[in-house]
């Protein structure tokens, strides 16, 4: 019969990376933020522009409105053919830049959460296998991500004796090195 004796825990060297810290100390990801912060806020004032130019035509449209009201009797009926009409164009222009403000935002949305989606993806690669060399080149055998939590939002690990915390190494990696490619 034969036996495999089963490998303990701790006959191995362990350590472990908050990636979260990684996340917020890592330059890379801390210009990446930032980038995505100015474009969300260039995205809110190109909003607040196309708001401004609608709210403009509604309250040119409310001011024909009320004119219309008040000349009513003393106005021809030309005239008033004529306001009708404008008013009319008025209220479709008004949806038309309605339509076109909302597609513009919708559209702008997808794209900062592709970039985000993307630029995220490659930094989780690159921090993956910046702890992978770094772990190979100490001898570690095991590196534990020490925030992950649990459906319980309990972290996976509640007690770990003995683990580094390689964490500050691997931000020190990854600011020295060549930042990842971002489709920005």
């Amino acid at each position: 019969m034969l036996s495999v004796e089963p490998s303990r825990a701790h006959d191995l060297k362990i350590a472990s990376v908050d990636a979260g810290k990684i996340f917020s100390h890592w330059d890379y990801t801390i210009r990446f933020e930032d980038k995505m912060k100015s474009l969300r806020n260039n995205l809110e004032s190109k909003d607040r522009e196309r708001s401004a130019v609608i709210k403009q035509l509604i309250q040119k449209q409310r001011s024909l409105s009320a004119k219309y009201e008040k000349s009513l009797r003393k106005i021809s009926g030309e005239q008033k053919l004529q306001m009708n009409e404008t008013y009319k164009n008025l209220g479709r222009e008004i949806k038309a830049l309605q339509r076109d403000r909302l597609d513009y935002i919708k559209r702008e949305n997808i794209r900062l959460r592709e970039i985000s989606q993307s630029t995220s993806q490659s930094i989780l690669t690159s921090i993956n296998e910046a702890v992978q060399v770094f772990a190979k080149q100490h001898n570690y055998d095991m590196v534990i991500e020490s925030k992950g939590e649990t459906t319980a939002n309990l972290p996976f690990f509640l007690h770990l004796e003995g683990a580094v915390d390689i964490t500050d190494s691997i931000i020190m990696q990854l600011n020295q090195s060549h930042q990842p490619n971002s489709n920005q």
